[in-house]
């Protein structure tokens, strides 16, 4: 290769948006390459995806936006909570939303453009995030824990009583018919809400590091083991959930930004929303040595991620300040290679 040719190698590299970055092996199969394709205007704290739909949350707004063209979103319609909304859970035409001191709101989306409120539910503290399995749901409260509400009549949803935990209660996810709960600064929580009487944890692990949310990939086939990333304390804590009712602490991976603040799950991939340094992709198929295989640098901190097929969105934006979000922010839709 001549110079010059090096030198127009190095300055494409350098001028496009996009960053791969190989595996440990040095082949091309082993990266993972993001590209843009489109973007949702702000403002924005939170994003997840569902099909064709993004749903985008700023403060006490959830929007719905038809993301069918990735390159030209469409916003199909938006529903404004009492409170900030700090978590929510998509299930088919239901989104259920933990909204602060409101409590649990169970929102319907069958009409995009006129998502309207089922019901609701008024948690003892702040509702931070909530998870569904079938007709129950569990909140992650500040004050009270975990709650288990029975949402099987969305307009009229009854307490099945409240599992107290050591710290306050962060996130919470369901893979199966276990959910996985964190708090600050204990560690994580597993129950099995397929058990009859009083939500009770079937298993506790001390986190190294104040976890602030959680992310369960349960795996099948090619597509890794099951898996478990508590995001807190400047790193990511890897537990294998082989044994899905027991896990085992397998990794620790530090971050570039030394801040990630949030971890979408997509097949043994790992997305991070690395903060000042953008999307990180770590590759969790042997969950003891977790793999730098992609990264791309986005124009603001990047604070939250969703994963869709080929498409990854990303909320990019001023970073939160303490418990505060801080509004903001925009959602850029990438897509994935290979």
């Amino acid at each position: 290769m001549t110079p010059r040719t090096t030198r127009a190698a190095v300055a494409a590299l350098l001028c496009s948006a996009a960053v791969s970055i190989a595996g440990a092996a040095g082949f091309a199969a082993d990266s993972v390459t993001l590209a843009p394709v489109g973007t949702i205007p702000g403002p924005a704290d939170l994003v997840q995806v569902q099909d064709t739909h993004a749903y985008v949350v700023a403060d006490k707004t959830l929007t719905i936006v038809d993301i069918s063209n990735p390159a030209s979103p469409m916003r199909r319609g938006a529903y404004t909570f009492p409170e900030k909304i700090w978590g929510f859970w998509v299930v088919g035409s239901l989104v259920y939303v933990a909204d602060d001191f409101f409590g649990l709101g169970i929102l319907d989306v069958s009409n995009a453009a006129a998502p309207a409120l089922l019901g609701s539910f008024k948690t003892p503290g702040q509702a931070k995030n909530v998870a569904v399995f079938g007709t129950k749901a569990v909140v992650a409260d500040h004050m009270s824990g975990v709650d288990f509400i029975d949402v099987s009549n969305r307009a009229r949803p009854v307490s099945l009583g409240s599992f107290f935990v050591d710290g306050y209660a962060r996130d919470v996810v369901v893979a199966g018919s276990l959910a996985y709960a964190v708090d600050a600064p204990a560690g994580l929580y597993v129950f099995d809400l397929s058990k009859p009487g009083p939500l009770d944890a079937v298993s506790t692990q001390q986190s190294a590091t104040a976890p602030g949310s959680i992310v369960v990939s349960e795996g099948s086939g090619t597509q890794g083991p099951k898996v478990a990333v508590l995001v807190g304390g400047g790193s990511l804590q890897v537990y294998d959930l082989s044994a899905p009712a027991a896990p085992v602490r397998a990794a620790t991976h530090r971050t570039p930004s030394g801040r990630p603040l949030r971890v979408a799950l997509h097949d043994a991939l790992a997305y991070v929303a690395d903060g000042r340094e953008g999307v990180q992709v770590v590759d969790l198929s042997t969950p003891s040595t977790p793999r730098v295989v992609g990264a791309y640098k986005t124009p603001n901190p990047a604070r939250d991620v969703a994963v869709a097929g080929s498409l990854v969105l990303v909320v990019a934006g001023p970073l939160p300040q303490g418990n505060v979000p801080s509004g903001g922010g925009e959602v850029l839709i990438l897509r994935r290679t290979p």
